[in-house]
């Protein structure tokens, strides 16, 4: 047999089986609904296959099944049955709503080795992003079910980013790292199909920084993050781009698709056009297609627009990805150097006032009342704000004011907020843990601090999500010290070993605050700085 070794190799062949859905996704490209259109039967999907393994043979090529939603389609298992049986290996793109006990008999019988199941936030935010009410209760039963039988090779969750749902994806990694899937792979939605009618979806430059950073932080963990073959964004010679690779789009390159109705296509995703229709298994030999077709898809300068003509990025980026390009107006409708050059306006947060704190927290709060400490022999330099709000937790957490059993023995919270220049605002005061806790002693460990820092990142991740006094223009929260008490008749001064934790916290975090409290007395100071210097502290509460 005679395998087909040019330049052109194919590596992907999608089959679009169906172009029927049972969802209706604000995203979808291709626009799908549940009405029936012409589908190619099983007998001439075969066809093509037998054509692919004669030509190319089976061991390079990874056949992709996709739609619509493929197992809409009744006879999907004849098809990838005779896949397997030529030696193809296979996966599904799939919703993952109609995965039942059945269907996965059927995939473990027909050897399915990949699957890719969409998943677009949390249950509320995943049902309404697809128009699927019940979903995601499916979604999440369909993926324990395929784990439980661990037949495949690699389970992957695909998440398009949108406005709506970016703030849920470290909540949406939680559960797929509990239910231990193979990889996680993030798309930011695309101006294509119907996403074109929902251009609120749309993301920003500081939401494609923020995927970076997520993806970067998570690309070596249990659960792997990756990204797709979406766009450009800035590699260069000898570097990566943000998101961990180089960009190269190899639709009709290595990759072609047989569409639902017989076209020989390139990736699915890209517009219907019909100068990009290559042929149709109905009437053409689709391996013949491959080799003498696909000349515009082949061409290096095939989305080289005229703002493209002199850009230093032109080398690495070739006009960006096939899907996106405006073939109407001849531009690419993401652009790297458009998108991410322009300049943002942020307002250095060092840049913040004492009286513009107080101004914000007046606008969020109304009326406030304040309790003061000042430094006792010297001007401070640094002064530590408590919103109404963690007052209110301070107070509740170490029973300020009362002799409680719990506040008898030593105590100790977390401080988190912003750092304003010479203006610390402490927002959230959170428990941490002490172990061998009595009356003037207590011990904590690194176990301790990765609590706190898990604690500061749900925090950032839902404060979009929460009432609006807890959001600001102040950016994303920190760790900014501890609160202790000293309880009952403790003396009540910081010691010694309070003085190098406290130092061995600025090393570790820089600008940090160490609180000290005897509850029963009523009494609170606060240090700052390397020196451990008193600062002014101001308490505000409603």
């Amino acid at each position: 047999m005679e395998i087909y070794k040019e330049t052109y190799s194919l590596h992907t062949l999608f089959f679009e089986v169906t172009s029927r859905c049972n969802a209706l996704c604000d995203h979808c490209g291709s626009r799908c609904n549940s009405e029936k259109t012409d589908e190619l039967s099983a007998e001439v999907f075969k066809k093509v296959l037998d054509d692919v393994a004669q030509n190319f043979g089976t061991e390079a090529i990874m056949l992709n099944i996709t739609g619509g939603e493929p197992l809409m389609r009744k006879d999907l298992f004849d098809i990838t049955k005779y896949a397997d049986s030529l030696g193809f290996k296979w996966g599904l793109v799939t919703n993952g709503m109609l995965i039942t006990d059945d269907v996965i008999a059927k995939m473990k019988e027909t050897h399915m080795s990949t699957i890719s199941i969409s998943l677009d936030g949390m249950k509320k935010t995943h049902e309404e992003f697809r128009h699927a009410p019940g979903s995601f209760d499916k979604i999440i039963s369909a993926i324990q079910k395929l784990k439980e039988c661990n037949f495949m090779e690699h389970i992957q969750v695909t998440f398009i980013a949108t406005k709506n749902n970016i703030s849920e994806l470290p909540e949406v990694y939680r559960l797929l790292s509990m239910l231990e899937i193979d990889s996680l792979r993030i798309s930011g939605i695309d101006p294509i199909g119907r996403a074109q009618d929902n251009e609120n979806l749309m993301l920003d430059q500081e939401d494609y920084f923020f995927l970076f950073d997520f993806i970067k932080k998570h690309s070596n963990s249990s659960l792997p993050v990756v990204w797709s073959c979406s766009h450009y964004f800035g590699n260069t010679e000898n570097t990566l781009d943000p998101t961990g690779k180089k960009f190269t789009c190899y639709t009709g390159i290595h990759v072609a698709s047989v569409l639902s109705n017989g076209d020989i296509f390139g990736c699915p995703n890209i517009p219907r056009r019909k100068e990009l229709i290559q042929g149709n298994v109905l009437k053409d030999n689709f391996c013949e297609v491959w080799k003498n077709n696909f000349e515009f898809y082949r061409n290096p300068n095939r989305t080289k627009a005229k703002q493209c003509e002199n850009c230093e990025y032109w080398d690495y980026c070739k006009g960006d990805s096939f899907h996106t390009f405006d073939f109407e107006t001849n531009t690419p409708q993401f652009c790297y150097k458009k998108f991410f050059t322009k300049k943002q306006i942020v307002k250095n947060t060092d840049d913040f006032s004492f009286e513009e704190v107080l101004k914000m927290l007046f606008q969020k709060n109304g009326i406030m009342q304040s309790f003061t400490v000042e430094p006792s022999q010297f001007q401070a330099n640094k002064i530590v704000i408590f919103t109404p709000q963690a007052t209110k937790d301070l107070y509740n957490f170490f029973h300020y004011g009362e002799c409680h059993p719990s506040n008898l023995y030593e105590q100790q919270a977390a401080l988190i907020g912003n750092v304003l220049g010479d203006v610390s605002l402490v927002k959230y005061v959170v428990p941490a843990i002490l172990y061998n806790r009595a009356g003037n002693m207590a011990t904590m460990d690194d176990f301790c601090i990765n609590q706190i820092m898990d604690e500061v990142s749900i925090i950032n991740e839902n404060i979009p999500k929460s009432d609006l006094i807890y959001q600001d223009s102040l950016g994303d929260v920190l760790f900014v010290g501890f609160a202790h008490s000293h309880p009952q008749e403790t003396d009540f001064r910081f010691s010694m070993n309070d003085t190098k934790n406290h130092k061995d916290f600025v090393n570790q975090f820089g600008d940090f605050l160490s609180i000290i409290l005897n509850p029963q007395k009523e009494k609170i100071v606060c240090f700052t700085g390397e020196e451990c210097v008193q600062a002014k502290l101001i308490l505000l509460s409603k």
